[in-house]
């Protein structure tokens, strides 16, 4: 696999492993955990590689130690109610909080365009490179220090989910109250589809009885979905 040659010095690396805790031995793959696909798009000259084969590594890999955590730490939750908390905790806004943490974002090397429009913050691109930074520590020194870096930065996180008590989904608390009033169950359509192919925003709209009752949106449709059916089942309460 090509590496790229990009500008982050050696005292810049010391600073992001001093900030993960963790330490590197081949530190061109934490190189390649650092740039986005907007700095080779924007760079003919480096070889064509990005975080992006890490991220995919790295999604499943905190999948699978976030799983494991939960598993361990709760042998009495059902698959159902393990699933529903895993999610929490995978989900692009927890990993962009951890990675806010960290401060990945001040090392992210990126193409002008995309760091002019605020990219060193925006959720989508800090979540995908901290499933890259797992994903190249695992390729770099195996399981046991991916885990301890995941469980380090999302642990807390996978204690509290652990510890909440899982609501019921929004779009079967919804249809369950519409049944009990007699009335057809919702549909959901799509209004809008907005940002860029990484960070898209999707607006969806509940319909009740053909008429539109409330709208939410979100980085995936189904919590557009969702947090539209919550605003339906306040507003048919309310009334």
């Amino acid at each position: 696999m090509p590496l790229p040659t990009i500008p982050l010095d050696s005292e810049q690396l010391d600073a992001v492993e001093e900030a993960l805790n963790a330490t590197f031995n081949d530190r061109s793959l934490l190189t390649l955990a650092l740039t986005h696909q907007s700095y080779v798009n924007e760079h003919p000259d480096v070889p064509p590689v990005s975080n992006e084969r890490l991220e995919f590594l790295g999604d499943s890999i905190v999948g699978m130690i976030v799983a494991d955590r939960m598993f361990t730490g709760a042998p009495d939750l059902p698959e159902g109610d393990l699933t529903v908390r895993r999610s929490q905790v995978v989900r692009r806004e927890t990993l962009a909080k951890a990675a806010r943490k960290i401060g990945l974002g001040e090392w992210l090397v990126m193409g002008k365009g995309e760091a002019t429009a605020g990219g060193a913050d925006r959720a989508s691109n800090l979540a995908d490179t901290f499933e890259a930074v797992v994903g190249a520590l695992y390729i770099d020194r195996g399981y046991r220090q991916a885990r301890t870096l995941v469980n380090r930065w999302l642990g807390e996180h996978v204690d509290e989910a652990l510890r909440t008590e899982t609501q019921k989904d929004p779009k079967s608390l919804l249809q369950e109250y519409l049944q009990g009033n007699g009335s057809k169950p919702p549909r959901y359509r799509l209004v809008s589809e907005t940002g860029t192919p990484s960070d898209l925003v999707f607006t969806m709209e509940v319909v009740i009885d053909s008429k539109p009752i409330a709208t939410g949106s979100g980085s995936r449709k189904v919590d557009a979905e969702r947090e539209a059916a919550n605003r339906a089942l306040n507003r048919l309460k309310t009334k």
